[in-house]
């Protein structure tokens, strides 16, 4: 009966995102070890949000992370096992929130909390919704974000000339360059910005790179792909979804960053 309420009453007010018809949208393909993954997550339903809590989580979790870290030849600064740290969010916004507090927190130590009102953040008018949202729940002022215009000339990837512009004429102004979000894998045509430009840029100002490759991320564990990355050496935290490519179910960020202590 409550399989039979479930095809008559639920099948038909879902999005089927398994649909071989399903186009409308990213990919977040499941698989038969995924599922049975999160049967076993349900059935200890632990949590696991620190070591102490539940040790085995968290060091599979850590595990987890740093396999998927070499796959991605990830530089070993971001590795778990290396002198950064892994860990598993529900989504990129997630991912983008907590980097950008940290972030904000580390400028704020040196300078004062008044000086919120003066940071500045930076991505591309193709950069997602999520980083604009995640600025608000900051505290970072609507008028102090920067969606930089691309074009097709650069594929509509972030113009590393644009941003240095942007971040000298936001200091003549009196502002403080904070964060660049670069994008691996845009929402809206799957662009790629130049992260090795780009990261040289936002050095010179010290200011937070994090790299989001949630769509097209999880490509660059093919060895034909790694250089959509380069450069990601030269940024201070890296994320991707493994629930868009990797046979995972919803919701599955990863989120490396040279500095757990900063987190």
């Amino acid at each position: 009966a409550i399989l039979d309420d479930v095809h008559q009453h639920i099948f038909p007010g879902l999005t089927h995102w398994q649909s071989p018809n399903f186009f409308a949208y990213y990919q977040t393909n499941t698989s038969t070890a995924a599922i049975l993954g999160e049967m076993l997550c349900a059935g200890f339903n632990v949590a696991g949000f620190n070591w102490v809590s539940s040790p085995a989580a968290t060091e599979l979790e850590s595990l987890v992370m740093d396999w998927l870290g070499k796959m991605l030849d990830l530089p070993r600064p971001f590795l778990p096992f290396g002198n950064g740290g892994g860990v598993i969010e529900g989504n990129t916004s997630e991912a983008i929130i907590c980097t950008l507090t940290a972030a904000r927190d580390r400028v704020l130590r040196k300078l004062g909390h008044n000086s919120i009102a003066k940071l500045v953040v930076y991505g591309s008018d193709q950069t997602n919704c999520s980083f604009q949202k995640a600025a608000l729940v900051v505290g970072i002022d609507p008028r102090n974000f920067r969606a930089l215009k691309t074009t097709r000339s650069t594929l509509f990837g972030l113009s590393p000339d644009s941003l240095e512009k942007a971040i000298r004429l936001d200091i003549n102004a009196g502002l403080i360059p904070l964060y660049l979000c670069a994008t691996v894998g845009t929402t809206s045509c799957a662009a790629v910005d130049p992260l090795e430009p780009l990261c040289k840029v936002a050095s010179k100002f010290s200011m937070w790179i994090h790299v989001d490759a949630a769509y097209a991320g999880a490509s660059c564990i093919c060895p034909e792909y790694r250089k959509f990355i380069n450069g990601v050496e030269f940024a201070d935290s890296f994320s991707f979804n493994a629930h868009k490519w990797l046979l995972t179910p919803l919701d599955c960020c990863c989120l490396w960053v040279k500095d757990p202590n900063a987190l």
